[in-house]
């Protein structure tokens, strides 16, 4: 089955979203973006910090991400390329508990862009509350983990 077409992702992420903006200072930067690479990005900003929101596409489904990258000062502290560009709550989530668990599933119509996206908002605040708050150690433990594993 096809995906389900326009899907209003800069409002399905305020609305999901807005509690966690409000709470940490978080401010959305403008509108969606297309990537030219098949994903539509919104950005949340506060000082060090942002989320990146994605919602990638293809013929037949959706994929729905969350990414945390570092920038100025915070990103200065970490000495290593690996999470550059961010890194997934899923994998956060993944190196800080071996038993976390999320579903494959590919999402096709907006609820069930709609339950992923609040499914990514869960992780998030389980697992990242401390980098929200611009404390790095759970960033650093992960990095490590990925370092590990990079050249394994």
């Amino acid at each position: 089955m096809p995906r389900e077409k326009n899907i209003p992702f800069g409002e399905i992420i305020e609305d999901i979203y807005d509690p966690i903006f409000k709470n940490y200072g978080f401010v959305i930067q403008g509108e969606s973006e297309w990537s030219g690479n098949g994903e539509y990005k919104i950005t949340a900003e506060k000082d060090d910090l942002k989320l990146n929101f994605y919602l990638g596409m293809s013929r037949l489904f959706y994929h729905c991400d969350v990414a945390i990258e570092l920038s100025k000062e915070l990103k200065k502290k970490v000495n290593s390329d690996i999470g550059k560009g961010g890194i997934s709550v899923i994998t956060i989530a993944t190196y800080l508990d071996p038993e976390y668990t999320y579903s494959k599933k590919a999402s096709q119509t907006k609820e069930e862009v709609i339950a992923k996206f609040k499914t990514r908002k869960e992780t998030l605040l389980k697992y990242c509350q401390g980098i929200l708050s611009g404390e790095i150690s759970d960033w650093l433990k992960v990095v490590n983990c990925l370092e590990e594993w990079e050249s394994s």
